[in-house]
């Protein structure tokens, strides 16, 4: 697909956040369309349909190509523990400590790989303890040592535990074919412990949209900022983690790209999501994100979620002035009973929306004697400013401390040094424009801001990701995503080996018609086996994507809900 096709399709995307629900129809590098509903936390499909209805209203389907989702549905599961019970399997081998590696007590299993991908013990499995162990569980992660190197054992468990009755199996090969068996491991656990919920919430999304005569393809947005298409979802539940935060750095990259080092800020309604730029490009999280406190293989941004937004509920206890964690569903100056963070900024005349003076009531209720509201409203504002400058403080000590991997990073170093801030979401104006005076830092709040994460959502180009590990001194290659393992000339080469990765990713792209803007390297490692001081072959790992990104950038444009 060239580019002059790319800019003429038409695509939907629907956000979901944890206080409104945001849709956006693009055309043509523009905003055509754009709603904001109410999240209905109790029923969060509802708010889709309502925003679905609201957009397509007079909207020429035929010209639809394509709906992608960003969705909280499992971040928020996840978070709260809403999850199914997971027989949780894992082949560990001998001298590796993994108390505490996991959510749960895994079952141990006998069986091992070596490093070369050999099979040193085939699997060994105590069938009654493992029935009983599984007992009243659904779900199943199967997970092992070196097994992206050979997925034999894995595969060889799952057959003899489908006697066992579970209706979905995980394995810790197929969510990443990087070498970390731990977060292989977490990976396959939440991937299953979240898929019932996850498989009901896509069956869902897809009766809704098809029922409204939509019959493109429906993505669902990734951590990463790229989207797989809704029936891989299912296979990779997991990777639909922090989708909302994705949504606003590819919004940000379409609206307005930052240059230099700079910071965006998505000030939501609950949470402000805070990310790091450098020369146009989103930084990536060092190895994986942490879900619950426990590594994953998970693809994600260096981001941080803070508990502050314009719904943030304000308290004062003694000399303290509280913002948050607590929200109200409705702020003063719509008709709520409570002030909120973005009743405060309405006061201070720094966003507008609803009735000024039910806002100004409500911080009046929290001034002690004598106090003038605006004096208290901006001590609140500045108290947010403070945890966010703070926030933001501790991501750059983390991005700094990160482990220096390669002779580049110890030459160009990791510090970072934020040029300009970013804001979008509901109370950027207000909120970003106090902190950037804080940091004394130029601001910029592109027009479109109010629906940033839908126009990303929209806007995002699909992705996948394929690893290679190749001896030629045993003579194979293995896709542990493609559960592919073929043999191998001892005299084939990188350049090679990238052909095979490549050409593989291209067709599954094809497969899931996917349009592809390019195939980029992500991870190269190559070591030469050496035996009685003589070369005898090398080892190469190598890690590849479909390049991910926006598909086009788009022009903004000012609008009042």
């Amino acid at each position: 697909m060239d580019k002059t096709d790319e800019v003429a399709l038409m695509f939907l995307g629907v956000d979901v956040g944890g206080t409104f629900t945001d849709a956006v129809v693009v055309d043509n590098k523009r905003i055509l369309k754009q709603v904001k509903v109410k999240t209905n936390s109790e029923n969060v499909l509802q708010g889709i349909l309502t925003a679905l209805d609201r957009i397509l209203e007079n909207c020429e389907l035929d010209l639809l190509e394509r709906v992608v989702v960003s969705s909280t549905v499992v971040t928020n599961a996840l978070i709260v523990g809403d999850t199914e019970e997971v027989f949780l399997a894992v082949m560990p081998g001998t001298g590796m400590d993994i108390t505490n590696s996991f959510p749960v007590a895994p079952f141990i299993v006998e069986g091992y790989v070596n490093h070369h991908g050999k099979v040193t013990k085939n699997v060994e499995l105590n069938y009654l303890a493992a029935q009983a162990q599984a007992k009243g569980k659904r779900v199943a992660a199967i997970s092992g040592k070196f097994s992206v190197r050979n997925q034999s054992n894995e595969v060889a468990l799952r057959q003899e535990l489908s006697e066992l009755d579970f209706e979905q199996f995980f394995l810790g090969s197929e969510m990443s074919g990087e070498l970390n068996f731990v977060r292989r491991t977490n990976s396959a656990y939440f991937s299953a412990a979240i898929y019932q919920k996850y498989a009901h919430f896509i069956h869902q999304i897809v009766t809704s949209i098809r029922s409204r005569g939509i019959n493109v393809p429906i993505h669902i947005l990734k951590a990463d900022g790229g989207t797989m298409p809704i029936e891989v979802a299912l296979q990779h539940p997991v990777e639909a983690i922090f989708t909302g935060p994705a949504a606003s750095v590819l919004g940000i990259e379409a609206l307005s790209l930052p240059e230099g080092q700079a910071i965006s800020l998505d000030v939501g309604g609950t949470t402000t999501d805070i990310a790091f730029w450098e020369n146009g490009r989103p930084l990536l999280a060092n190895k994986g994100a942490r879900i619950n406190g426990f590594p994953t293989t998970v693809r994600a941004y260096h981001m941080r979620s803070v508990p502050i937004g314009g719904d943030s509920l304000l308290q004062r206890q003694g000399d303290a002035y509280l913002v948050g964690p607590k929200r109200v569903d409705v702020a003063a100056a719509l008709g709520g009973n409570k002030a909120t963070l973005g009743d405060a900024l309405i006061v201070l005349s720094v966003v507008s929306f609803g009735d000024i003076e039910k806002a100004k009531n409500a911080l009046i209720k929290l001034c002690y004697d004598g106090e003038d509201h605006l004096v208290v409203a901006m001590r609140f504002v500045e108290v947010a400013v403070s945890v966010l400058e703070q926030t933001i403080k501790e991501m750059i000590q983390e991005w700094e401390v990160k482990p220096v991997y390669t002779v580049n990073d110890m030459i160009s170093g990791t510090s970072f040094r934020p040029e300009i801030l970013v804001g979008v979401g509901g109370g950027a104006t207000g909120l970003v424009q106090r902190l950037a005076l804080k940091m004394n830092l130029p601001v910029s709040v592109p027009p479109g801001a109010m629906v940033a994460n839908a126009v990303g959502a929209a806007l995002a180009r699909p992705t996948l990701i394929g690893t290679l590990r190749a001896d030629s001194q045993e003579g194979y290659y293995i896709i542990p995503e493609g559960g592919i393992r073929e043999d191998l000339s001892c005299q084939a080469t990188r350049s090679e080996l990238e052909d095979i990765l490549r050409s593989w990713l291209l067709s599954e792209a094809q497969r899931w018609h996917l349009p592809v803007a390019g195939v980029e390297v992500i991870a190269c490692e190559e070591f030469t086996t050496i035996q009685n001081y003589y070369s005898i072959g090398k080892i190469v790992y190598l890690k590849m994507q479909l390049a991910p990104g926006i598909i086009y950038g788009v022009q903004g444009q000012e609008v009042s809900f």
